[in-house]
C-alpha cells in the first residue's frame, strides 16, 4: 500500500524524503558562496600573475572606464601671448585686462592645450589612433586682438594638429631629425601607452590659417584586445579653439621692448600700425 501524507492544520504535509532535500539545498547554498570566493583567493595566491587580472575583470563587469581623463587650456606652448576676440573692446590700456581675452576670445594662429589620460588597469593600455575632430570652421575673430611678443621660450608640444587638412586631423609628431616634417603619429612605429597607474600628459597644439575653429581630440586605445574611444574636451563641454590672424578692428599692443609700453590701435583708420600675422 502507498503511504500517504499526513494532514497537519488543514494543509498537506511534504514526504520526509522531499524535507531532508530541502533542507539539504538550503545548507548547501552557503557552503558553495564560501568555496568559490576561497577558490578566487587561492587562484591569485597559487597563481600571481592572476590576480590583477581578476582585479581587471571585477572592474570591468561592475563599472569604471580603464582610462580617465581630463583637459585644459595649456596657452604656455606658445611663446608670446596672442589673442584675439569677436567683441570690439573700448577700454583704456591700463584698464583691460588679458583676462577678458582669455575668457572670452581664442589664441592667435597657433592654440596651446593639454590632456592627462591616467590608467585604471594592470594590464598596458595602447594609445593606437590620435586625431582632432573640427566640429566648426567660422571666418576669423576680427573684433580685438592682443600682441605681446615672446619674452621667453615656450614649452615644447607632444603632438600637433594642422586643423585646416581636414575635418579628421591626423596628429603630428616631430622625428629624431629636427630638420625633417613631423609625421602622422605611429608612422614611425613608435607607440605611446600607458601602464598600471600611470598618468601620461599630452601637449598639443593646434594652427590654423583660415578659420576660427572649434575641435576636439580623439583618442582610440586598446585595452586586453577590446577598442575603446575617448573624446576631449568631453561631448557637452566648451571644445578647444583656435583663429587665424588676420585683420582686427582694434588692437591692444603690450610690447614694452621700445619702452612705450601698453598701446590701443584703431586698426580701421590706422591699419599699418596694427599686426594682421606674427613677427
Amino acid at each position: 500500500m502507498n503511504r500517504r501524507p499526513k494532514r497537519v492544520a488543514g494543509r498537506l504535509s511534504a514526504p520526509e524524503p522531499a524535507k531532508r532535500a530541502s533542507r539539504l539545498q538550503t545548507l548547501l547554498k552557503g557552503p558553495k558562496r564560501i568555496v568559490a570566493a576561497v577558490a578566487t583567493l587561492l587562484l591569485a595566491a597559487v597563481v600571481p600573475w592572476a590576480a590583477p587580472w581578476l582585479v581587471d575583470r571585477g572592474k570591468d563587469v561592475f563599472g569604471g572606464e580603464p582610462v580617465t581623463a581630463s583637459s585644459h587650456d595649456f596657452p604656455d606652448v606658445v611663446a608670446g601671448r596672442y589673442w584675439a576676440t569677436a567683441a570690439t573692446i573700448t577700454g583704456q590700456p591700463e584698464s583691460v585686462g588679458f583676462e577678458i581675452f582669455q575668457r572670452e576670445g581664442a589664441q592667435l594662429g597657433v592654440s596651446g592645450h593639454e590632456i592627462a589620460l591616467t590608467s585604471n588597469r594592470s594590464g598596458r593600455i595602447d594609445l593606437v589612433r590620435i586625431t582632432a575632430v573640427v566640429e566648426q570652421r567660422l571666418a576669423p575673430l576680427s573684433g580685438t586682438a592682443y600682441v605681446q611678443d615672446p619674452q621667453g621660450t615656450a614649452e615644447e608640444p607632444i603632438m600637433d594638429f594642422h586643423l585646416d587638412s581636414g575635418d579628421d586631423v591626423p596628429a603630428l609628431v616631430a622625428g629624431p631629425d629636427p630638420d625633417r616634417a613631423s609625421r602622422p603619429y605611429l608612422a614611425d612605429g613608435k607607440l605611446q601607452y600607458l601602464e598600471s597607474g600611470q598618468t601620461l600628459h599630452l601637449i598639443l597644439r593646434g594652427s590654423t590659417h583660415r578659420c576660427f575653429c572649434t575641435w576636439r581630440v580623439r583618442i582610440e586605445y586598446s585595452y586586453r584586445g577590446d577598442r575603446r574611444t575617448l573624446t576631449l574636451p568631453p561631448p557637452g563641454s566648451p571644445g578647444f579653439k583656435t583663429t587665424a590672424w588676420g585683420f582686427h578692428r582694434v588692437e591692444y599692443n603690450q610690447n614694452t621692448a621700445d619702452g612705450g609700453g601698453a598701446k590701443r590701435f584703431d586698426c580701421t583708420s590706422e591699419p599699418a600700425k596694427c599686426r594682421t600675422a606674427p613677427r
